[in-house]
C-alpha cells in the first residue's frame, strides 16, 4: 500500500485535539472509505472547516493517537442524511457511494446517520451509539449543526495493529476537558512533520475500535458513554 501523508497546514488551518472516550466506532466512523463525526464533539463540528486537522486521543495522558482526519468536506445535518439515504444525490459523488453503510440497521450498527429528520426530533434509528433521546438530538443536530467528513484520514483505534503515540513535547496538544485547537496552532508544523515520518500506510482503517460491539460488556458501554457525554458537555476550547 502507497504511503499517504497530511497535507502540510496553512495558517488558517487549526489542529483539533481532543479525547475518545468511547471508542466504539460510532464516533468517529471510520468505515465505508469515508471518516465521519457526527455524533459527538458538537462545539468541533460547530467551527472545524476543510483542511482542518482532528486528532482523537486515547483517556489518561499517553498521547496515543486514536485517529487523525484532515477534514475533506462539511455538511449540515440535513444535507448529511440526504446524501446517506438518496442513492440519487449520493451517487453523484464517486466517494461518497458507500455512505449508504452509515445508516444503522440494528443495535449493533455502528452507523452514525442515527437521526431520520434533521429539522424535528424523531425517534433514533437502531443503534449502537447509545443516543437515544430528544436530548441526543439536540447534542448531536441542533448543537452540532454539521457532520465532519474525510476520504483523507487514519484511523488506529485501540493501537492494535500500529500504535502512535505523541512524542513529550507534543504531549503538551493533550486536553484536559474538552477540546484543543487555537493552543495547538504553534505545534502546528511540528505535529504534521511528526505524524508523517511515523505513518507507513494509505488512508483508512489500521485498527479495531476499542469498544467495538462484539467485545464491549453493556455495563463498559454505559461507563464509557457517560464520560464522553460528560465531556461534550464542556467542550471548552482550551
Amino acid at each position: 500500500m502507497t504511503k499517504e501523508m497530511l497535507d502540510v497546514l496553512d495558517a488558517d488551518k487549526r489542529i483539533f485535539t481532543y479525547k475518545v472516550m468511547f471508542d466504539g466506532g460510532t464516533a468517529p466512523n471510520p468505515f465505508s472509505g469515508v471518516c465521519t463525526l457526527a455524533i459527538c464533539k458538537p462545539a468541533i463540528r460547530r467551527v472545524a472547516k476543510p483542511g482542518d486537522l482532528i486528532v482523537g486521543l486515547a483517556p489518561g495522558n499517553e498521547g496515543r493517537v486514536v485517529y487523525c482526519m484532515q477534514v475533506t468536506d462539511k455538511k449540515f445535518w440535513k444535507d448529511y442524511i440526504e446524501l446517506c439515504t438518496d442513492a440519487t444525490v449520493r451517487d453523484e459523488i464517486v466517494e461518497y457511494k458507500g455512505l449508504v453503510q452509515k445508516v444503522p440497521q440494528s443495535t449493533k450498527d455502528q452507523g452514525d446517520c442515527i437521526w431520520r429528520d434533521a429539522d424535528v426530533y424523531e425517534a433514533v434509528r437502531p443503534t449502537y451509539s447509545g443516543h437515544q433521546g430528544e436530548l441526543d438530538f439536540n447534542h448531536d443536530v441542533i448543537n452540532g449543526e454539521s457532520v465532519l467528513l474525510s476520504t483523507k484520514y487514519w484511523y488506529f483505534g485501540k493501537g492494535d495493529k500500529i500504535s502512535i503515540r505523541l512524542p513529550e513535547r507534543l504531549k503538551q496538544m493533550i486536553p484536559g476537558r474538552g477540546h484543543r485547537s487555537n493552543a495547538n496552532d504553534s505545534f502546528r508544523d511540528e505535529f504534521v512533520q511528526m505524524f508523517n515520518n511515523e505513518i507507513k500506510l494509505g488512508h483508512g482503517v489500521h485498527g479495531t475500535p476499542e469498544h467495538a460491539p462484539e467485545n464491549t460488556d453493556k455495563a463498559t458501554c454505559s461507563r464509557c458513554r457517560i464520560k464522553q457525554d460528560e465531556d461534550d458537555q464542556i467542550d471548552e476550547e482550551k
